[in-house]
């Protein structure tokens, strides 16, 4: 080596400053602030289970009590067990009602007229008239069905309605009812009417028709026969409307309809 030379240094061998100074640094200050993706394996991703497989756990772990509970099927299976024998009775009740109909025969109920009376208030004519009805039937009661309806006619001219009432009557009975016929103010009344309202002495004589359009059932205990309907027709003639009317002449007659 010359006198006075600098002595040389491999570039590999001596770091420069900046790498020193990049080494004493920690790992930390390596990572500046930021947004980072992070992979994660697949095997490692955990996932949270749908709520069907805690049902299907529950199932597993509790096998006497879930066969206490019976799925939608057998529901429907019992219940189609419990209601047919119900629907066959019933078809068996009133198969032999409608026997028993037919072969015993049952008589329609005799209808007699027992008192009228006639009331005008505020310019409405109203006729209470009560009527007997006798089942002349040994074992079969009759039921009176909803929807029965009354008029009243005087030569052949409604002048008033009313409605028949619903009751059941028990065989070998008579039971009497009322029926309240109103007329409406836009009918005049006949002059008959007005002269039998109003005098006394001499007392005029009135006649009258009923119609009464009533729907019925036999009954035999807990057994029903088929609907029927029943037209009921009387004519009366009384002494008076003014006051203590009384039934001079009157005949009943009932017919039975399909």
């Amino acid at each position: 080596m010359a006198e006075g030379a600098t002595p040389s240094h491999d570039h590999h061998d001596t770091p420069s400053s900046d790498q020193q100074t990049q080494a004493a640094q920690p790992a930390s200050a390596a990572f500046h602030s930021g947004t980072y993706v992070v992979q994660v394996p697949k095997n490692q991703i955990y996932r949270v289970p749908p709520p069907e497989n805690a049902v299907i756990a529950e199932r597993h772990r509790n096998p006497a009590h879930n066969a206490t509970k019976r799925p939608c099927g057998s529901c429907c299976r019992l219940s189609c067990s419990c209601v047919l024998p119900l629907l066959i009775l019933v078809l068996v009740l009133g198969l032999i009602a409608g026997i028993f109909s037919v072969l015993l025969r049952p008589k329609d109920p005799i209808f007699k007229v027992e008192r009228v009376a006639f009331n005008r208030l505020n310019s409405y004519p109203e006729y209470d008239i009560r009527l007997r009805a006798k089942n002349p039937n040994k074992i079969f009661g009759i039921l009176y069905k909803k929807g029965g309806v009354a008029s009243l006619s005087f030569r052949q001219r409604e002048i008033a309605k009313g409605n028949y009432p619903t009751f059941y009557q028990d065989h070998n009975n008579s039971t009497v009812f009322g029926i309240l016929f109103r007329g409406s103010n836009n009918v005049v009344l006949p002059t008959e009417i007005e002269k039998s309202m109003k005098t006394q002495k001499p007392k005029v004589q009135v006649s009258f028709s009923i119609k009464m359009d009533v729907m019925a059932r036999m009954r035999i205990g807990l057994l029903n026969s088929g609907s029927m309907k029943l037209a009921v027709a009387c004519d009366l003639t009384v002494d008076t409307l003014a006051k203590d009317t009384r039934i001079l002449t009157q005949k009943c007659r009932t017919e039975r309809r399909l």
